[in-house]
Formats: structure tokens, C-alpha cells, sequence
């Protein structure tokens, strides 16, 4: 798991991102107030010797935004532990995440989900990058006069349609939202399925703009049905999994209404690693450079000297015994 970690970290900081480090606790009046956008597990609590209600970390994202600044632009990288309580026992987390802080343009968006698709392909080649985009739902609900947003992002969420159909008040609901579950996942077909639902120039603005985003990244797949809860995330969001594991490992999104909740005039963006439920999956096969052959007859020293040029090339390198018939 350190050298899964280690590579997610070595990847977010060639791209800029500032390693963030916190504290094991914070006042517990920052978690409490935005407990709806922390995973369901409960927080660890302890009372200070000055008297206050402190809780062991159980989110790095609250920590970085509740420090940033408006109208700065700020990249940060993590590999913290967090802590939890799991069916009753105290439980420590080890997570890797970057948040990109400032009103991230097509160009950041399109860099966060390129890492995080990297960050999957660090953990397995075999993985995919589902991604969404709440502001597609957002003009959806409007379009069918939806009474109960909240509500109608979780049915979504559930591949609900007859659900989600209940809560729309208007006649294009059902061609609309069932067009927008039965979308491909191929993101130029599901492109063009969606711009053939279009009403005009809001709709087509809003899925020209996530298209724009998605396309500079290859490896992604479309589906509706990522969502995360709309109090707090506003535009793109997403969620990633790895062969052998049942639960998505990544997960993220635009937060801008959660630093809105925070009195932070910026967006953000960022996604984070659930590296604990990846058990003991080790990082994916090695793919050398170069593979150097040998028989069993063949020079050390020969060999040796292909490795050693390998190496000070830069590149890596595998040797690899060749089996001789009997």
C-alpha cells in the first residue's frame, strides 16, 4: 500500500501540487456542521483540557478549503490518515487526494480528471473513470419541473426512472430523463445523444461545456447516474473503480456549494483515493522499457551491461530467463 500511495503522491506533485499536511484534530464544530458531506461512518470525539469538543480528522477537503483564500488559486496534494468509527470500532483511514482551490477553468477540470484517471491506472491497468455532471441535471429538472431536486438526484443516482419520473410535472419528462439514463457510455456518442435532447442554447452551452472538459481526457466513461449530493457539489463529478474491488476507490467532483457554505467566494475541484479499500491490491504490473533476454549460457556480464545502460538511460528494465525446449 506505501508504494500505491507513494506513486499517487509522486504523480499529483509533478503536476504542481503542493503536498498538504494537517493535524490529527480540529474542533468538532467544523465537521458537524457540514456532516452531510463526510462519508456516513461517525467522527471520533474527545474532550480538550480547555474544555472544548475536538474530533480526530475525518476529512482532509473541509481542512484545505476552510484554509484557503479568496481569489488565490492554490493546488494541493495529501496522503493523510483520517479517522472514523466503523460497525462501532475506532478506524484509521489512509487516504491520497489533490484539490485544485480557484474557480478551475476547462483546462484544470480536464487536469483533475486526467489524474484521476492516472491515479486508477496506478492501482490496476484494469479501471474505469465514470463522470457526470450536475449541471446537466440541474437543466433537466428545470426543463421537467422537477418538485424535489434532492430527491430527484438520488433516484437518478439509483437508476430510478419511474422514480424520478414521479417528481417531474412536466410531459417531456419521460423522453428526457429516460434519454439521459439510456445515454451511451462512449462520450461521443453520449454527446450526441444528449445534444439531441436539446430545447436550445442553455441546454446545449451546458453539455458543450462538460463534453469539452470530458473529450481531452481518454479513459472516461459517461453516466448519468454519478451523482454526489447537490448541497454541496455543483458541476462535474465522478467516480472511479479498479478490477477485484467492488465499491468505487475515487471519488470527487466540483464543491463550489460546499465553499460556498464555507463563506469561500472560489470554486474548487478535487477527488480523492479510498486507498483502505484496496485491501491487498498491489500496484500494476511492471511494464519495462526495455526487456533483456537471456539463455542459460549466456554472459553475466553481458546481460548485466544491457541492465546497467537501461538504467542510465532513464528508462526501466526487466530481464527475463528464456525457457530452452528439453
Amino acid at each position: 500500500m506505501d508504494n500505491v500511495s507513494g506513486a499517487l503522491t509522486s504523480l499529483y506533485r509533478r503536476c504542481g501540487y503542493g503536498r498538504f499536511r494537517m493535524s490529527k484534530f480540529e474542533e468538532y464544530g467544523l465537521y458537524s456542521e457540514h456532516r452531510a458531506f463526510l462519508p456516513s461512518a461517525g467522527m471520533i470525539t474527545f474532550t480538550d483540557t480547555d474544555g472544548r469538543l475536538m474530533a480526530l480528522k475525518p476529512d482532509v477537503t473541509l481542512s484545505i478549503v476552510r484554509g484557503s483564500r479568496d481569489g488565490v488559486r492554490s493546488k494541493y496534494c495529501y496522503n493523510e490518515s483520517v479517522f472514523r468509527t466503523v460497525n462501532g470500532r475506532f478506524t484509521e483511514v489512509e487516504q491520497a487526494g489533490l484539490e485544485y482551490i480557484g474557480d478551475p477553468d476547462p483546462v484544470c477540470l480536464s487536469e483533475v480528471l486526467l489524474l484521476a484517471y492516472l491515479s486508477l491506472r496506478r492501482i490496476s491497468n484494469t479501471c474505469v473513470l465514470d463522470v457526470s455532471d450536475l449541471r446537466i441535471l440541474t437543466a433537466a429538472a428545470k426543463r421537467a419541473d422537477v418538485s424535489d431536486f434532492g430527491l430527484f438526484v438520488k433516484r437518478i443516482g439509483q437508476k430510478n426512472l419511474s422514480g424520478a419520473l414521479q417528481l417531474c410535472r412536466n410531459g417531456c419528462a419521460e423522453k428526457l430523463v429516460g434519454g439521459l439514463l439510456g445515454a451511451p457510455s462512449e462520450p461521443a456518442e453520449a454527446e450526441k445523444l444528449l445534444y439531441s435532447l436539446s430545447d436550445g442554447e442553455e441546454w446545449d452551452g451546458t453539455v458543450g461545456s462538460f463534453f469539452r472538459v470530458v473529450r481531452a481526457v481518454d479513459g472516461c466513461r459517461f453516466d448519468i447516474s454519478v451523482v454526489n449530493d447537490p448541497d454541496y457539489y455543483s458541476g462535474l463529478v465522478m467516480q472511479g473503480y479498479v478490477e477485484g474491488v467492488p465499491a468505487a476507490v475515487l471519488s470527487g467532483g466540483e464543491y463550489g456549494n460546499l465553499m460556498k457554505k464555507m463563506g469561500k467566494n472560489n470554486s474548487a475541484a478535487g477527488f480523492a483515493v479510498y486507498l483502505d479499500r484496496l485491501g491487498g491490491k498491489s500496484e500494476p504490473a511492471f511494464e519495462p522499457d526495455r526487456t533483456v533476454f537471456y539463455g542459460k549460457d549466456d554472459d553475466p556480464s553481458a546481460v548485466i551491461g544491457s541492465i546497467r545502460r537501461a538504467l542510465e538511460e532513464g528508462g526501466s528494465v526487466m530481464s527475463v530467463p528464456v525457457k530452452e525446449d528439453d
